[in-house]
């Protein structure tokens, strides 16, 4: 008897835990799917200056992020404050980082003090080229690295990410007003490994946010106003470019932020309409972003 009922209690366990994991994960599949096909509300002032914070892998990741960057024609006095997100001992990501901002920034700076002044409007330098950083965090896996030992570097590269998207980080500098708040606005990135911990941080923190914000609205009964509430909740949206040398397949980068990022941009028609499952975001097909 003893036996039986022994069993009989680990079944009614399993099944409970079974019932509160598939549970869990399909609560947890609804609210990505709400969140990545919510319009996002139009809090900022137009013409208010924009945190964009552009994660770079290694090599060619970051050779095509750059291409894409000068074949937008990133705008200095919009993108205002500019954060350049390389893995430990990428000395060339950030090499590049600081020839992109030398070369093409300062070049578009001088060209709109030029026109300012021909219009006789006087700039602030600081409004004119804003301000850049480049911020190092550990390698979430580095080559040949054993997978024994990769869950640890992860979470130690997941962490540290955490503290750039707050502003936390010790290479970062404060940001000078009128930045709302240290968390970036957009995170741009095209992979691999570093991508991933950013932007699952990102989504993590508005995910906190959220669930804060409830709570405070239910403490308070709505004594604090929408932008007061929500601001943090619409910044942090990540835009993910999956690599040109990805004609068919997605990259292992690509699968695994395909349900959390906000805007999955892709540059062939094979990979257009990709979701992760029913009722997600499709990939959507920008053409060729590189040069």
């Amino acid at each position: 008897m003893d036996s039986w009922i022994s069993w009989a209690g680990l079944f009614w366990v399993a099944a409970f835990a079974m019932v509160a994991g598939i549970s869990t994960i399909i609560i947890a599949m609804h609210a990505l799917a709400k969140s990545q096909n919510s319009q996002v509300p139009k809090w900022r002032p137009k013409n208010s200056p924009i945190h964009l914070l552009v994660v770079l892998g290694s090599g060619g990741h970051t050779a095509e992020m750059f291409s894409m960057l000068r074949r937008m024609k990133l705008d200095p006095s919009k993108y205002t404050y500019r954060t350049y997100l390389v893995s430990s001992g990428d000395n060339f990501s950030a090499a590049k980082a600081v020839e992109f901002e030398t070369a093409y920034i300062n070049k578009v700076a001088k060209a709109s003090a030029a026109a300012a002044a021909a219009d006789a409007e006087k700039k602030d330098e600081q409004r004119s080229t804003g301000a850049y950083t480049i911020v190092t965090v550990p390698r979430a896996r580095r080559v040949h690295q054993s997978f024994l030992t990769a869950p640890f570097s992860t979470i130690q590269s997941f962490w540290s990410c955490l503290l750039v998207l707050r502003g936390l980080h010790p290479d970062q500098r404060p940001l000078t007003a009128p930045i709302r708040s240290p968390y970036p606005d957009i995170i741009l990135t095209n992979g691999p490994a570093t991508a991933v911990c950013v932007i699952l941080a990102a989504r993590l923190l508005r995910l906190c946010h959220a669930f804060c914000a409830v709570l405070t609205f239910r403490r308070r009964a709505g004594t604090q106003t929408g932008s007061e509430t929500n601001a943090p909740d619409f910044q942090l949206r990540t835009i993910f470019v999956e690599s040109w040398a990805r004609v068919t397949t997605l990259s292992l980068s690509g699968k695994l932020l395909l349900p959390f990022a906000d805007r999955f941009l892709v540059q062939w028609p094979a990979l257009e309409g990709k979701k992760a499952w029913p009722g997600m975001r499709e990939t959507e097909y920008a053409g060729t972003l590189v040069d």
